[in-house]
């Protein structure tokens, strides 16, 4: 028996052995990580809005304007002014990142909070006719700051039929926007 333990105890620290001197998995080779960043002096201002608040008017519109679910009319460009911006360092982006309890979780646009409200949505667009779903794109228009501290962030709202019987009624909607930097 105990012929039996030694022999036990002696291949065990032979195979212990044997495993300290196995050949360690080399990690790959390193490399360089490079971090970079800016430093901005404070936000730009708007400079076309009363306290940061700016009103849309929409034009008055008919129902038969519509022609079913999703179709839009009375396109109206609206821009942020930005004065004040951040000039250094040089290449300074700024956009407006748009929240709030407002916006549609469905398709991204801004519902009618009016109380004798139509059967309409108000949807954002860039400058180009493009429509933005606020939900999955919360930046969608970026302006370079020039030289001067200026830049100017160009959007569109429209009304959007929500559904395919568009009813007459007044519209309101509203949206909170933050300035950010890139």
């Amino acid at each position: 028996m105990n012929l039996k333990s030694s022999l036990l105890a002696t291949a065990l620290a032979v195979a212990c052995g044997a495993l300290a001197l196995a050949p360690t998995a080399n990690a790959a080779t390193g490399g360089t990580i490079t971090i970079t960043g800016k430093v901005i002096a404070p936000t730009c201002s708007v400079s076309n809005a009363t306290a940061g608040n700016l009103s849309v008017n929409l034009p008055t519109v008919l129902t038969s304007a519509f022609s079913g679910s999703g179709s839009t009319t009375g396109a109206t460009p609206f821009n942020l002014a930005l004065t004040g911006c951040p000039t250094n360092p040089s290449g300074v982006q700024v956009a407006a990142q748009f929240s709030g309890s407002g916006i549609n979780a469905t398709d991204g646009n801004l519902t009618n909070t009016a109380a004798s409200g139509s059967n309409v949505e108000v949807q954002l667009t860039n400058s180009a006719g493009t429509a933005i779903n606020l939900n999955t794109t919360p930046t969608p228009v970026t302006a370079m700051v020039d030289a001067s501290g200026n830049a100017t962030l160009n959007y569109q709202a429209q009304y959007y039929a929500a559904v395919a019987a568009v009813t007459s009624g007044a519209v309101q909607a509203s949206v909170q926007y933050t300035l950010t930097y890139q």
